[in-house]
């Protein structure tokens, strides 16, 4: 095989098992969605807004955490700040269950942002297998 065919292979592998971990094997989104809904339920229940569901937006699944309920503005303004502050959490919005669009910023699908995590891992490995390489190459020819 020629070097950049076993460069392409590898970067298939690697975004093949990234989509197999987040998936259906490894089932990685949705242990995270999970937790991030346990720790807002947990953080919902002491502040005693029993009324108030969160849940991750899936399909696909994002870091955006939905929330529904009653709640004035004050209330809506302060959840905001404390879900916000849930670990892995990037954007809170507000459910309307009568409709309506909802503008908010664009947050990428969790498998997309594992996949960009493996590539750039990919790279750094291939970064440094080039520099040793290199070492290698230039401690063989040396002189000495």
């Amino acid at each position: 095989m020629k070097p950049r065919q076993i460069v392409i292979a590898g970067i298939a592998a690697v975004m093949a098992f990234a989509a197999l971990w987040h998936g259906p094997l490894g089932q990685a989104g949705v242990r995270f969605a999970a937790r991030a809904e346990a720790l807002t339920r947990l953080n919902l229940d002491y502040y005693d807004m029993d009324e108030i569901d969160g849940f991750m937006q899936r399909g696909p699944l994002t870091r955006r955490m939905w929330l529904a309920g009653p709640a004035d503005d004050f209330q809506r303004g302060e959840l905001d700040r404390i879900i916000g502050g849930v670990p892995g959490v990037v954007d809170v919005r507000w459910w309307r269950p009568g409709g309506g669009t909802v503008t908010a910023p664009i947050v990428l699908p969790l498998v997309v942002e594992a996949e960009l995590v493996a590539l750039g891992m990919f790279a750094l490995g291939f970064i440094i297998a080039y520099l040793v390489a290199l070492r290698r190459r230039a401690i063989a020819w040396s002189p000495i």
